[in-house]
């Protein structure tokens, strides 16, 4: 049987969060709402504690930088 692996992984962002990411994040969900790109829902995940795959496939360098500073902290 075959198992589907989820789209996201969790983490608890209370716990690796810094100003600097918050502030990234909310600038982040600022300009995906604006240019309507639609990774605004899953940049509010990140405040859930939930990284999904899609936004490690973008190609925003601001995104890129917000997910690598997570994924530092959670590996």
């Amino acid at each position: 049987m075959l198992t589907k692996q989820p789209n996201y992984i969790n983490f608890d962002r209370h716990e690796i969060y810094t100003k600097e990411m918050m502030d990234l994040n909310m600038e982040l969900i600022s300009e995906s709402r604006s240019n309507n790109d639609g990774f605004s829902n899953a940049l509010y995940g990140l405040f859930d504690g939930y990284l999904y795959k899609r936004l490690e496939e973008s190609n925003n360098p601001k995104i890129q930088k917000l997910i690598n500073l997570i994924n530092q902290k959670i590996k």
